[in-house]
């Protein structure tokens, strides 16, 4: 997957700053749902994105092959999404009609 750095670094900015404010330097911490996190610098912000995007292959490839997603798996997602100031996706909702309705039998 190709991703366009610069418009998801412009991106983060955006969020952070419309979520904590223009006063945060980076390295300041922040609380982000359930996790602390720093206000990212560029260099920071570009592993913490490929982070992100591991995590998210990962849990779709469990799905894809007919593996369980481990609740470890989840919470590493959530807190690299939370690293570049998403609200983590509902992993269930993210994969919904991909596997049917979980709660049919």
């Amino acid at each position: 997957m190709q991703i366009d750095v610069e418009r998801a670094w412009e991106s983060y900015g955006e969020r952070f700053r419309k979520r904590f404010g223009d006063d945060k330097s980076p390295g300041s911490y922040v609380r982000f749902n359930k996790h602390m996190v720093q206000r990212l610098d560029r260099a920071a912000f570009e592993q913490r994105l490929e982070d992100y995007v591991s995590w998210h292959q990962e849990c779709k490839s469990a799905l894809a092959s007919g593996s369980t997603i481990s609740d470890a798996l989840i919470l590493e997602f959530e807190e690299a999404a939370a690293w570049i100031a998403l609200d983590p996706p509902n992993v269930l909702e993210m994969f919904a009609g991909e596997l049917g309705d979980p709660l049919s039998s």
